[in-house]
């Protein structure tokens, strides 16, 4: 049987999953085929931090939070479980503190949300860090984790309901020959 479609993607992961949403939000008709019943391999294991502040300041920062944008959107309106928790990133060595440091003051500048916390400031708001011998925390308040798992799951049938992406598994891609792909 032929189809013809915009936008034809093999894999149900995470990745596919991206481009599929991205080209649905700009109205192209999107078919995603997957070997499998569901994305099960890296998709599961290999995310489920959205985490700009590990990012280098500039391009790949304002990436980072682009995702990070994406991924609130997708909670509010596919029901993906994400929290926002932030991160906190103790030092207990002074040239720890001296990077830490360093790093808070430039970080306004280059966009970068964060706060550099005294150990007793940190102790007092983190009460699961260990004040012994502590010398700063940095916090960002931007990071968020998401269970890769239930994401998976959920954003095919979202993608499908909200966007009319068509959703092919336990199909197996055997051939692509630009345009065509065959199963």
């Amino acid at each position: 049987m032929n189809r013809t479609v915009d936008v034809a993607i093999v894999g149900a992961g995470i990745v596919g999953l991206a481009w599929a949403w991205s080209a649905a939000r700009r109205g192209l008709s999107v078919t995603v085929f997957e070997r499998g019943r569901q994305a099960e391999m890296a998709s599961v294991r290999n995310f489920g931090m959205v985490w700009p502040i590990g990012q280098p300041a500039g391009e790949l920062y304002q990436t980072a939070m682009e995702s990070r944008r994406f991924w609130l959107e997708l909670r509010d309106k596919a029901g993906v479980w994400l929290e926002e928790c932030g991160s906190v990133h103790a030092v207990y060595e002074d040239d720890e503190r001296a990077v830490l440091e360093e790093f808070a003051a430039v970080a306004p500048g280059l966009g970068v949300e964060c706060e550099l916390l005294s150990p007793a400031a940190a102790a007092t708001r983190f009460t699961h860090l260990n004040p012994a011998g502590l010398k700063a925390v940095l916090h960002s308040p931007t990071e968020c984790v998401v269970d890769p798992r239930q994401a998976i799951a959920q954003l095919p049938r979202f993608l499908a309901e909200a966007h009319g992406v068509k959703f092919h598994f336990n199909t197996a891609v055997v051939g692509i020959e630009s345009p065509t792909l065959t199963t």
